[in-house]
């Protein structure tokens, strides 16, 4: 704070070292960029931009929500929960989870195939199929376990599909 006080004197004009130009001590927060010490160096005290107040880049998985940027531009988050857990509803990639995305969330979905087909193993709405669900399994062949040669989604046994998803025949 003295005039002509000098806290470094390296004796170059290079600002992105230890010593800046200004001979002050180089800092993370100071604006520039320690070259092979910081990522980058914003100078402001915003932890939710495109560099952190760490002087580190800010990545998707770092817990921090990065709000300086629009949905649909690279580097969007919509969610940031910093672990690697992709089953909870913050996925890796920091979109929220959904169902249909292909990854089942504990807890909350039994299955999520990702795919939009509503006769196999998995339901559309991410829960598992079963016989009186209304949608017939075309996934299996007869004979294979929970094959469903007919599902009416009722509790009718006196229609042409029974209510174990068998045909029904003469003599049932």
């Amino acid at each position: 704070t003295d005039e002509g006080f000098e806290a470094c004197d390296d004796g170059n004009r290079v600002d992105t070292d230890a010593c800046l130009n200004a001979c002050t001590i180089a800092r993370c927060g100071d604006s520039v960029t320690q070259a092979g010490v910081e990522g980058c160096d914003d100078g402001n005290e915003a932890n939710n931009d495109a560099c952190l107040n760490t002087c580190a880049l800010a990545t998707c998985g770092d817990d921090i929500l990065r709000t300086d940027i629009a949905e649909g531009q690279e580097g969007y988050e919509a969610c940031d929960d910093g672990n690697r857990v992709d089953t909870d509803n913050c996925r890796n990639s920091c979109v929220i989870a959904r169902c249909g995305d292909g990854v089942t969330r504990i807890g909350v979905e039994a299955c999520d195939d990702g795919n939009q087909t509503d006769t196999d193993a998995c339901r559309n709405s991410c829960v598992a199929a079963r016989c009186g669900d209304g949608a017939q399994r075309l996934d299996l062949t007869e004979g294979d376990e929970g094959f469903e040669a007919c599902d009416d989604g009722n509790s009718e046994s006196d229609d042409a599909c029974l209510t174990d998803c068998t045909l029904a025949r003469c003599g049932d």
